[in-house]
């Protein structure tokens, strides 16, 4: 097996929090890098000062031991989601299709990324190529709810004309990031009600300091909360539901590709949305990318062991 200052990562697309992936993950591995000429010449270029800068996607993977995609790999399930691409003062993104990058990919290496589409796993495994979803860790998921957290309270801060403290505020789903975010809210002195479905994640929340409050019973008497924020990837907030939820309510939305909100009946019936997509990567790059390297160099040292 290679040592590790052999072993060759490619690092494709994404938003700062993989410039500064590319950064950490430069000081172990050789790694070449396509994805970032917007940010030649600007300050940010110094993520990429020990890696090799590539013209094209197929130069940064076709000798490549591993492949690391960005969080998410893609925003349509086809092509790789690289922002940061176009040259400065070029609005026009490459299209790169993650089927080409895996056709590309020498067989028997690994392609990283995070929320990879099961159709490109699947065209992966096909070419001799493993996918290994770097998003599905435990520890990605428990470390990152504090940059997604944190992000919220700011955009909530910047967006109500009040403070949190005194505040109701609704929490929808006690996972990770709800659990993270109800904890900021009520630490800054918010009234949070945590509104969830399991027995477990409702005591968790009483215990927690919230008010737990079971998803049925919302539906039926909605709670009249200053702010609202979905961490729920299904759509909780249909037509039917916001139709009883006051009108002037704020709802934050971070659930993936607003996938908790019916957007059309929101603004008809007066309430707010504030769509918060990819929180970490827009508020805290650096701590959000330094946990993507940290569980993406694990996953290579197990691989490569």
């Amino acid at each position: 097996m290679a040592e590790k200052e052999n072993i060759k990562v490619g690092i494709l697309g994404g938003d700062r929090r993989q410039l500064v992936t590319a950064e950490c993950l430069a000081n172990t591995y050789e790694c070449a890098v396509w994805g970032f000429a917007a940010v030649y010449g600007s300050e940010d270029e110094h993520y990429l000062k020990n890696t090799v800068r590539c013209a094209d996607p197929e130069s940064a993977v076709k000798c490549s031991d591993a492949v690391v995609l960005p969080l998410p790999v893609s925003t349509d399930g086809i092509r790789l989601n690289c922002p940061l691409a176009a040259k400065s003062g070029s609005g026009e993104i490459p299209d790169i299709r993650l089927l080409a990058v895996c056709e590309k990919m020498p067989h028997g290496s690994i392609l990283l990324g995070g929320m990879i589409p099961p159709v490109v796993k699947k065209y992966a495994a096909e070419h001799g190529v493993t996918a290994l979803d770097y998003y599905e860790s435990e520890e990605l998921q428990i470390r990152n709810s504090v940059p997604t957290a944190e992000g919220a309270v700011a955009a909530c801060i910047g967006a109500l004309p009040f403070t949190i403290a005194g505040m109701r505020a609704a929490v929808f789903g006690y996972g990770r990031v709800g659990r993270t975010l109800a904890g900021r809210l009520h630490a800054l002195g918010a009234d949070v009600f945590a509104v969830a479905r399991s027995r477990k994640d409702l005591s968790n929340a009483a215990c927690d300091g919230c008010v737990p409050v079971p998803l049925d019973e919302y539906r039926t008497f909605p709670l009249h909360c200053d702010a609202v924020f979905n961490t729920i990837p299904h759509r909780i907030f249909d037509a039917e539901l916001l139709k009883r939820i006051p009108r002037g309510t704020v709802l934050f939305e971070l659930a993936t590709a607003n996938a908790g909100v019916d957007l059309a009946a929101a603004e008809e019936n007066g309430i707010r949305v504030i769509p918060l997509p990819s929180l970490p990567g827009k508020t805290a790059p650096r701590t959000a990318g330094e946990i993507i390297c940290s569980v993406v160099r694990g996953m290579l040292d197990d691989h490569f062991a």
